[in-house]
């Protein structure tokens, strides 16, 4: 499967699918009206997002975000379509944000990953990141 994924930089016309897949993930409930076209675009306007394409269907992104001062990649988000999961498209996504922060010449890229998304953790571990030991996400939900 590996080899049919076409990944490219996604444009406004792909928003609709992005919509699609974003709201199969199952952490949308916390946000659910977030993830509307107003926030793609703001996203395609100010991070870099790549879309993932199996016979010219987007089933996958990342959106991540470039600091040319600080020489960073930070990863923001992977979203893979549920009937296309376990195929190596976020494996591929990872491998091509990588090589942007290679051309770049970034010193680091790096991501925040839910305790409870088993899948994304194992990929991190197995693409050799390392869990960051002196860092706490700290929130609050406000009325």
């Amino acid at each position: 499967m590996h080899d049919k994924i076409k990944i490219r930089r996604a444009v406004m016309k792909d928003i609709p699918e992005l919509i699609v897949i974003v709201k199969g993930v199952s952490s949308i409930e916390d946000y659910p009206n977030e993830y509307n076209k107003n926030y793609f675009v703001k996203m395609l306007k100010r991070n870099i997002v790549l879309s993932a394409e199996i016979d010219d269907k987007i089933v996958g992104f990342a959106e991540f975000e470039w600091d040319k001062h600080a020489k960073r990649v930070f990863l923001e988000s992977v979203a893979v379509a549920k009937k296309f999961r376990g195929k190596g498209i976020a494996s591929r996504l990872l491998e091509e944000a990588e090589s942007f922060a290679k051309r770049k010449r970034a010193n680091l890229i790096s991501m925040l990953v839910r305790d409870w998304n088993t899948a994304m953790n194992s990929l991190a571990k197995k693409k050799k990141y390392v869990k960051s030991d002196n860092f706490y996400l700290w929130g609050k939900r406000l009325p």
